[in-house]
């Protein structure tokens, strides 16, 4: 067997086990309990094919407009005014977004930096 032979199999094996693990209606760590894989490999697998485009991407559902068309993903835009920020910090998420944080004190920049790291 090729490699290519053998990765199509894997390939195949996963979208088996997603396909019986969505039909089951439980959760993945009970399906991976129940059949004896580990969840971690159906979560990484799950993102592989998502990834190839092999299975479809729920956590991205794209909402339509009443024309059918994509709509934009609701993001509200929030202007707080302060006195003269002094500092200001460009973060690009994870989702591919952008924001701004303007703060004028220095220990509010610290102390959001910190609960930023302690989430990540």
């Amino acid at each position: 067997m090729s490699k290519q032979e053998a990765r199509e199999q894997r390939i195949n094996e996963w979208l088996e086990h997603l396909r019986r693990c969505e039909a089951s209606g439980g959760s993945v760590v009970a399906y991976a309990k129940e059949h004896n894989l580990r969840a971690w490999a159906l979560y990484q697998w799950r993102s592989r094919l998502v990834r190839e485009g092999l299975w479809p991407d729920k956590a991205r559902k794209a909402t339509r407009d009443a024309q059918g068309q994509v709509a934009p993903a609701p993001f509200a835009r929030v202007t707080v005014t302060s006195p003269m920020p002094a500092y200001v910090m460009h973060l690009k998420l994870g989702n591919g977004r952008r924001a701004e944080i303007e703060v004028a004190r220095l220990d509010s920049l610290v102390q959001l930096i910190g609960a930023l790291e302690a989430q990540a």
